[in-house]
């Protein structure tokens, strides 16, 4: 029986979907060790929230060196060396128990799984057709999730500097080179080595930064004192088991709704589709922070469940909301630009959530999360009555692009196609003559021609 077009477009990558959520099983196991390992040295919350924000930091200069590694070293190189040099920086974490030692390691594994994403996100988004992205997309999402989910529990009952749990760690990190080291599928071009303004992406798609720069704030702050949270409660046993099950909890919701919120949002205006995710997620916080301490423990892990439904499903979205504003030449400067974006809010949020979690525990941790939801449900709201999309807009085809730093797409059937010149970066253009006409990939010509959609 033949297989149908989207089935055979995501079996055409499954080998790099495979890579990833092998790689995402390391990084739900570090999630849950390195805040609980930090508090057993005796590490204060807001050393913990510190380090997190220098892991974030890293992950932000990666985004930022990344088009240049791939365009230097290609994808299947960049991917291996990346993999190899997170896994040696896990296992030295498990060499010498020491805040100061473990804060510049937790900055190196930011930037290498920068690169890991990169090399193997920007694969994809060349690789699968428009007619298969929202499948597609939500196959690698829901993959990754479940991934995340499962990780913790590799380490369930062991010690947070046990040695034999940053061994399982290192294991995925380097189990995950084989299948993209040995593909027969060919890598696609690499991208160009520029980066785009903030101001120019900004114009560009407003309600996809600021929602990336609220997801980076809130989920990263969140989930990096989470474990610390809910280590104290009985469930499962309580210690790593206890803050395993609260993380898996949080990767659920967000592994249940992931995709038909994807798919919800090519059949209407994605923003709404993110203000509702957020509001959903903002009542779950808010439940938490207010009620939290008068609840039984699975109450709360049930909420806790409804938030990550939320807040680990809408970034995917922003993106979305982005690609479908932006023509070929600029996807990997757009990408990179709201993958950093995203680690700049990943800097501030632990440090934020540190703060509020010393001053009222639980309730300031969720009740922050909250607040910040709330603004991004507003802001998704309002930026719709003010830029409606046009019918025509909305319908308008693209090409497949998951939430990544570097992608490629073809060029919105709207714009005006011009003959590649291999000497001249269109990016790079002169401005026209007065009276002239933009050029068609200039961020003002851009602007212009998607006013409807912002």
């Amino acid at each position: 029986m033949p297989l149908s077009p989207s089935m055979s477009d995501t079996r055409n990558v499954i080998v790099l979907i495979i890579a990833v959520m092998i790689l995402q099983i390391a990084g739900g196991l570090i999630s849950v060790l390195t805040p609980l390992g930090l508090e057993a040295m005796g590490t204060p919350p807001q050393a913990i929230g510190l380090i997190a924000a220098l892991y974030a930091a890293g992950f932000m200069l990666g985004a930022w060196l990344a088009p240049r590694a791939l365009a230097t070293f290609g994808h299947i190189r960049l991917f291996a060396a990346a993999s190899a040099m997170n896994a040696v920086s896990v296992l030295s974490l498990s060499l010498v128990h020491d805040a100061m030692f473990w804060a510049p390691l937790r900055m190196v594994m930011g930037v290498t799984l920068a690169f890991s994403f990169t090399s193997i996100e920007s694969w994809l988004g060349s690789a699968v057709p428009d007619k298969s992205r929202g499948n597609v997309m939500g196959i690698y999402h829901t993959g990754a999730k479940l991934s995340l989910m499962v990780g913790p529990f590799f380490v369930a009952g062991l010690s947070p500097l046990d040695t034999r749990a940053y061994t399982w760690a290192a294991l995925f990190l380097s189990l995950a080179l084989v299948p993209v080291c040995l593909t027969r599928k060919e890598q696609p071009p690499v991208p160009e080595r520029r980066s785009m303004p903030l101001k120019s992406l900004y114009q560009l798609a407003p309600a996809a930064v600021l929602g990336a720069l609220i997801a980076g704030t809130v989920n990263t702050g969140t989930q990096s004192l989470l474990p610390i949270y809910f280590e104290g409660f009985e469930i499962g046993g309580g210690g790593t088991a206890a803050a395993a099950i609260a993380s898996a909890a949080a990767w659920a919701g967000g592994l249940l709704l992931q995709w038909p919120a994807g798919r919800l949002s090519d059949r209407i205006e994605r923003r709404l589709v993110i203000a509702g995710l957020g509001g959903m997620s903002a009542l779950a916080a808010l439940f938490i922070a207010i009620f939290g301490t008068r609840l039984s423990e699975v109450s709360v892990i049930v909420a806790l469940g409804f938030w990550g439904a939320g807040a680990l499903s809408f970034y995917s979205l922003c993106v979305a909301h982005a690609i479908d504003r932006t023509p070929k030449v600029l996807i990997p400067q757009v990408m990179s630009g709201l993958l950093f974006v995203w680690a700049v809010g990943s800097i501030v949020g632990p440090l934020l959530s540190g703060f509020a979690m010393r001053a009222d525990g639980e309730t300031g941790l969720f009740g922050l999360a909250g607040l910040l939801l709330i603004v991004l449900t507003v802001v998704m709201v309002m930026r719709v009555r003010s830029k409606p999309v046009a019918i025509e807009d909305k319908l308008a085809e693209w090409s497949p692009v998951l939430p990544t730093p570097l992608a490629s797409v073809k060029l919105d059937p709207r714009m005006s196609e011009r003959p590649a010149d291999p000497a001249q970066d269109p990016a790079e253009e002169a401005a026209p003559e007065d009276g002239g006409e933009e050029a068609p990939d200039s961020p003002a010509a851009i602007e212009d021609g998607a006013e409807s959609k912002v």
